[in-house]
């Protein structure tokens, strides 16, 4: 897990819960009071009302990224542990998820055949000795093996 709202990062290891839907809910538990110290200045910066942008990957590794006010900051401090809650309105909202499922588009629709022998396409060639070898095509070589035993094909 880990969320980044407004300048915090927070990593797994202080998240205790993460509520995603129309209301983002991040809290974090910190025991480290030099830790609780560095979030204590960085959460007293946020204002109800400040609109904030937000990256969140949940526990299943779904990431999302989007933007929303603030609605509320809560901090508090009880023996020796220490916490934070955000709760954040989400306006917009994008899962990266939903992209990697959709693909961006490489895939080639149904409708379009490739060939299975493609033809050789002869450009001008400097001799024509070597324009005539080069236009013989797989066709080519089915339909003289059919020729063999006719006339046409017998040497004079």
């Amino acid at each position: 897990m880990y969320a980044k709202l407004c300048s915090i990062e927070i990593l797994s290891s202080y998240i205790k819960e993460i509520s995603v839907g129309d209301l983002l809910t991040v809290q974090a538990l910190i025991t480290n009071p030099l830790d609780w110290h560095h979030f204590y200045e960085q959460v007293s910066t946020i204002k109800r009302g400040d609109r904030t942008d937000f990256t969140v990957v949940t526990l299943e590794g779904d990431r999302l990224v989007g933007s929303g006010d603030i609605v509320e900051v809560d901090k508090w401090s009880n023996h020796g542990h220490y916490g934070f809650k955000i709760k954040i309105d989400v306006k917009r909202q994008k899962s990266l998820t939903d992209r990697r499922i959709r693909g961006t588009g490489k895939i080639k629709p149904p409708g379009k055949a490739v060939p299975a022998e493609p033809e050789l396409e002869v450009a001008q060639m400097a001799t024509p000795a070597t324009a005539a070898a080069m236009m013989i095509t797989s066709k080519d070589i089915d339909f003289r093996d059919s020729l063999k035993g006719s006339l046409t094909m017998d040497p004079v």
